[in-house]
């Protein structure tokens, strides 16, 4: 438990102080990432309702209406529960590309919140994090993997 809290810090600080020029659109939602990695390999502990709560921390973090970014995180979480045993036999590259997708699908729907709301506009540099998460999962995977197996 202590792993997944102290991941999770680490991600919610590195989100928040994240960069502010054109890369910002380059980096990987860290948290969103996180969370998914325990979804997919703690199915058990963590689901639906720790995804939730994991988003609506990030709401309150981040200052957007209640509830944005918990029900992306949910619908994305979902997602992975559905493919949880066929991800975690697939080899890195595929992961990366299941990674890829879910994060794409997460963005997609914050977009859609922000045009809802906000009448936000849309840029397809809002995308390229999705690119930026299919490169950091398997870093991802060997930190937290690492993490987990000392867990247990």
């Amino acid at each position: 438990m202590l792993q997944v809290a102290g991941s999770l810090c680490l991600a919610l600080v590195l989100t928040i102080n994240g960069a502010r020029s054109w890369t910002q659109y380059l980096i990987p939602p860290l948290v969103l990432l996180v969370t998914l990695y325990w979804v997919l390999f703690g199915p058990v502990l963590y689901g639906l309702g720790f995804a939730f709560l994991i988003g609506l921390l990030l709401d309150l973090m981040l200052g957007t209406p209640a509830g944005e970014y918990a029900l992306a995180f949910c619908v994305t979480a979902y997602l992975a529960q559905l493919l949880e045993h066929r991800v975690r036999h697939f080899t890195i590259p595929y992961q990366c590309l299941v990674a890829g997708a879910l994060t794409l699908l997460f963005q997609l729907l914050m977009v859609a919140f922000g045009l809802l709301e906000r009448s936000g506009t849309l840029h397809l540099a809002q995308f390229y994090s999705a690119l930026g998460a299919m490169l950091a999962w398997p870093l991802l995977v060997f930190l937290l993997g690492r993490l987990h197996d000392r867990s247990w």
